[in-house]
């Protein structure tokens, strides 16, 4: 309740500070983000360490290599599933609150100019991504220390699960030394992490008020339809699609499994970036889900680079909104197309805010929508970048959860 305090009150007085106009007011909202980058920044500081150490020890634990694998192919399987799911209901989403806010034609226009203007940056970013051949290639790290510099973490995660089933299948007295070190290490991330969440609701407040100071209600107005499509869509598949996997499989009641979670997803939500959120998912999902620290460490950081459903519906609805803006009629068949090409570009969306727009241009290429539209988008991002990262969050934690139930183990109050 304080992290959410805080984030509704930052909210609150940004937006009153942009109503305002009061330039004083701007200034205090915009000035004290720098507070909040160094809230973050400190989360970040123990994201490495903590996943490696954590997968170690979970994986070191785990001890027969059948069942790591059954864990990692189930934690697959249920991220692949609700990707697609994410993608078919977002477009589904999109279809029915796009049309219901028409774009006139004099809007349309002064909307594609501004796109256009944009588009040499856009060119720029949209050169840097990385295809899925590069992406399987690079899973593998040629210097695992260099990944974890560059905050790559896939590659660090499959350094680690070799490591920790190559520590698993050493002789007792050695494996648990080796146990015993990541473990202890954990135990003192996670000391850190509770410290800095302390300060979490005044890092989230000065977030959240210079977001909403900048952009106010009025810059929002031009692209509301595309903004309330991904918030709606997000909002209604953490409730109805996570909601009711956790209900089925996890078999808790849906008001505490909410609480439990909310740590992580509030941080995710306010910073834009699961990666800034996993050190507090991994802390609520030993500590408040009661997942075993063998499952949880292997499967959360793996969910969080895997599951990115709030990606799928951010660029399947991106498809809607931008044929909607240049009058271009898709067919059944070009947006079966978009939800697989969704599907296939989440995978490459780096662990940093606004990520997903630049990723998005593979997909509306493959539907022959122009790319320059990205521009247009980016400008109004961070709102639905904090929704879809508070969807992705909620999702690596019902994964866990999930999975974990699968292996016998009883969640939280369940």
């Amino acid at each position: 309740m304080r992290i959410f305090a805080g984030l509704v009150i930052g909210l609150a007085f940004g937006l009153f500070a942009s109503a305002s106009g009061r330039p004083w007011l701007m200034s205090v909202s915009v000035g004290v983000e720098p507070i909040g980058t160094v809230w973050m920044n400190l989360i970040r500081m123990v994201v490495i360490p903590l996943v490696v150490a954590a997968i170690v020890s979970g994986v070191a634990s785990l001890g027969d290599i059948r069942r790591l694998g059954r864990v990692g192919s189930r934690t697959v399987a249920f991220a692949f599933g609700t990707l697609l799911l994410a993608a078919v209901f977002g477009l589904l989403v999109a279809q029915l609150i796009v049309p219901l806010a028409p774009v006139s034609a004099e809007v349309a226009a002064s909307l594609r100019s501004a796109a256009a203007a944009g588009a040499t940056d856009v060119t720029q970013q949209v050169g840097r991504i990385q295809g899925f051949r590069q992406f399987i290639i690079e899973l593998v790290p040629v210097n695992p220390v260099k990944a974890a510099a560059d905050g790559v973490l896939l590659p660090v995660i499959v350094f680690s699960v070799l490591f920790g089933a190559a520590a698993g299948s050493l002789e007792e007295k050695s494996r648990t030394a080796v146990v015993g070190l990541a473990d202890a290490v954990v135990e003192v991330l996670i000391k850190l992490v509770g410290w800095i969440m302390f300060l979490a609701p005044i890092g989230i407040l000065c977030l959240s008020a210079a977001v909403a100071a900048r952009f106010g209600l009025d810059v929002l107005r031009s692209l509301a339809a595309f903004i309330v499509t991904i918030v709606v869509a997000t909002t209604l598949f953490a409730l109805f699609g996570y909601g009711a996997a956790a209900r089925l499989f996890v078999r808790v009641k849906l008001g505490w499994f909410a609480r439990a979670i909310s740590p992580g997803t509030a941080v995710a939500f306010t910073t834009c970036s699961s990666m800034a959120a996993l050190p507090t998912m991994l802390q609520s999902a030993v500590g408040t889900l009661r997942i075993s620290p063998a499952v949880a460490s292997f499967v959360v950081p793996l969910a969080a680079t895997l599951n990115r459903p709030g990606s799928a519906i951010y660029q399947v609805a991106a498809v809607v909104f931008v044929s909607s803006l240049y009058g271009i009629h898709l067919s059944a068949t070009l947006l079966a197309v978009a939800v697989f090409s969704s599907f296939l570009m989440t995978f490459s969306v780096a662990a940093v805010p606004s990520a997903t727009v630049f990723t998005t241009a593979p997909v509306l290429l493959a539907v022959g929508l122009p790319v320059e539209s990205i521009a247009l988008l980016l400008g109004v991002d961070r709102i639905p970048d904090m929704f879809r990262t508070g969807l992705n969050a909620v999702g690596h934690q019902t994964c866990a959860a999930v999975i974990a139930r699968g292996e016998g183990e009883v969640i939280g109050d369940g």
